[in-house]
C-alpha cells in the first residue's frame, strides 16, 4: 500500500495544478493560495489539457473543479479523477486530489470519495475552509488501495461486486396454507419457539 505524493509537504513547496475553465476563478484561487506561502500553481482550463500538464509537470496536489465548460460527459472534473486514479497511472495516481464544486450533495460527495477524491470543497470558497482542507489532505497518512483497476484511499470508500439480484419465486399454496393453519404472516416468531403441553377439562 502507498501514500500519497504530498504527505507532510509545506504549503511553500506544494506545486499545486488548478483544473478550472473560469479565468476568474483560477484570480481568486492564486488570490487566496499566495498568502499562504504557495508559490508554484499552474493551470489548465480543459481535461484534456489537465492531462497534459499532469504528464510533464507532475503536480504535488491537485484542485480540480466538477463542472468544466458545460459539464459534458468527456469533460468533467470525475473524468478527471476516473483517469488519474487508474493504477497504470502510477505513481502519478497517488497524486491528492481537492474536488471543488458549487452544487455539492450527499450523492455527489460519496460519487467523488468512491473514485479517490482526497478532500471535497464547495464553492464559493472561503479562505479558511479552503486551508483547512489543504492541511487535512497534507497530515492524511491514510494508504491507497488497489482494487479493480484503481486506486482507492483506504477507509473512504470499499469497491464491491455488485450484488447478485434476488429472484423472487410464486408459491401459490401460501396463503392457502396460512390460512388452513391460522397463522398470522405478521406475527414474530421466535426461531425456536416452545411448545406448551395443555390438559384437557374434561
Amino acid at each position: 500500500m502507498t501514500k500519497h505524493n504530498a504527505l507532510y509537504m509545506p504549503l511553500s513547496e506544494l506545486k499545486i495544478l488548478l483544473i478550472e475553465d473560469n479565468l476568474s476563478m483560477i484570480q481568486i484561487y492564486k488570490n487566496i493560495l499566495t498568502p499562504f506561502s504557495v508559490k508554484h500553481i499552474i493551470y489548465a482550463t480543459s481535461v484534456d489539457e489537465a492531462k497534459n500538464l499532469v504528464e510533464t509537470e507532475k503536480p504535488d496536489l491537485i484542485i480540480c473543479d466538477f463542472i468544466l465548460n458545460g459539464n459534458d460527459a468527456y469533460n468533467n472534473g470525475l473524468v478527471f479523477l476516473k483517469w488519474i486514479r487508474q493504477v497504470e497511472m502510477a505513481p502519478l495516481c497517488f497524486t491528492p486530489v481537492l474536488m471543488a464544486t458549487g452544487h455539492a450533495s450527499r450523492r455527489m460527495v460519496l460519487e467523488f470519495a468512491k473514485y479517490g477524491a482526497s478532500e471535497v470543497i464547495v464553492k464559493p470558497l472561503s479562505p479558511a475552509i479552503l486551508k483547512q482542507r489543504l492541511d487535512s489532505i497534507l497530515a492524511d497518512a491514510r494508504p491507497y488501495i488497489v482494487e479493480a483497476g484503481r486506486v482507492f484511499i483506504k477507509g473512504s470508500f470499499h469497491y464491491s461486486a455488485p450484488k447478485k439480484e434476488r429472484k423472487l419465486v410464486y408459491d401459490p399454496e401460501f396463503l392457502s396454507r396460512l390460512v388452513k393453519n391460522n397463522n398470522n404472516p405478521n406475527e414474530f416468531r421466535p426461531d425456536n419457539p416452545k411448545i406448551e403441553l395443555l390438559e384437557d377439562d374434561d
